[in-house]
């Protein structure tokens, strides 16, 4: 594929993660001004400082990796609409949005105050929320929001949809980012002609030489499944990250990806 100029301005969310970090990697290597999001500013920082550290060792110009951080809290409503108006005014023009955020909590279903459940407000309501708000400055740059979506699938019930009434952590976890392919599929639809918008299957990602993986882990059963797969499957950041940067950067034409689900650099033909 053909890179195109690119001083593009993309936004990772989920930047401190296993997929984010290694699509912010891959984009900052190919000169992409990359915006790194995440719930703590130290973190970003430091993914922002060894980002710089690997492109110099990589003998890419590291010194003037063009990086910049957003700090913002998927759970809290509030957070989000003040980091969409920080991003409007801070960037004249966005690119690209990748929703790479994730996380999992044990123990529910977890309220917060407004009444929403935890895992499902930080995996599905907060980036929803952020890309409407980001919806018209993405359209002046054809821009493309790619949704990083679970491995496996998960019947979502339309009845409880934050599972709140009968919660199970991995059933829960899984509805929630079974929510990524529906809504990459609807905004693909809704939208078509003003941005572009696709689902990525990203396998099982995880960085092993991360000193806090440890702390990553969930506890139980669920924790030792985890540490299993991670020693029989997991691939390293790049291998997401790499196929990522290229459906970011290779497409003159956005609108052939429209709609469209990626399993790392393929794109899967069967109906989704």
């Amino acid at each position: 594929m053909t890179t195109m100029t690119n001083r593009q301005t993309i936004l990772i969310a989920g930047a401190t993660g296993n997929i984010g970090g290694g699509a912010a990697l891959a984009l900052a290597k190919r000169g992409a001004h990359i915006v790194l999001l995440g719930r703590r500013r130290e973190k970003l920082e430091a993914r922002a400082d060894a980002i710089r550290v690997a492109l110099s060792e990589a003998q890419a110009d590291g010194q003037d990796a063009d990086i910049a951080t957003l700090v913002v809290d998927f759970t809290a409503m509030e957070s989000v609409r003040r980091a969409a108006a920080e991003a409007i005014d801070r960037f004249p023009k966005i690119h690209g949005l990748v929703l790479s955020a994730g996380i999992l909590i044990q123990n529910g279903p977890n309220l917060l105050p407004n009444g929403h459940e935890a895992m499902f407000a930080a995996n599905v309501m907060g980036p929803f929320l952020f890309t409407l708000l980001l919806l018209e400055r993405l359209e002046q740059s054809d821009g493309l929001v790619l949704h990083v979506v679970n491995p496996s699938y998960k019947d979502i019930d339309w009845e409880d949809l934050e599972s709140i009434r009968s919660h199970k952590t991995e059933t829960a976890y899984e509805r929630a980012k079974m929510m990524h392919r529906v809504i990459a599929a609807e905004l693909a639809r809704r939208y078509a002609g003003r941005i572009s918008s696709v689902a990525f299957n990203p396998t099982f990602i995880i960085d092993k030489s991360d000193p806090e993986l440890e702390k990553r882990w969930p506890t139980g059963f669920l924790g030792l499944l985890w540490k299993i797969l991670t020693l029989l499957i997991a691939k390293p950041p790049a291998v997401a990250g790499e196929p990522i940067a290229d459906l970011m950067l290779s497409y003159p034409d956005r609108s052939e990806l429209n709609g469209a689900l990626f399993k790392l650099g393929k794109r899967v033909e069967k109906p989704d």
